[in-house]
């Protein structure tokens, strides 16, 4: 169990085990209900490929930039041959 502490802003700090364990990335948005004394997070389906930063370092190191520019330049060389 982690005790966190809020600020004089109304913010707390989710413990990093708690953000790991269940994914949660910055920018990630939340709905707050009440349930009792209880405050509910629930997190708000991404609108995946609607923000470019979803994407941000998605594809680091798997080559698929290298592939894209490759295929490009298959592209315009075919197009440079058609009469």
């Amino acid at each position: 169990m982690a005790i966190v502490t809020l600020s004089s802003k109304g913010q707390i700090v989710l413990p990093r085990e708690v953000r790991e364990a269940l994914g949660m990335r910055e920018g990630d948005r939340f709905v707050v209900t009440l349930e009792g004394d209880r405050v509910i997070l629930t997190r708000l389906p991404s609108s995946i490929g609607s923000d470019w930063r979803y994407w941000r370092g998605r594809l680091a190191g798997s080559g698929a930039l290298q592939a894209h520019i490759a295929e490009h330049a298959d592209e315009v060389r075919r197009d440079e041959c058609l009469p």
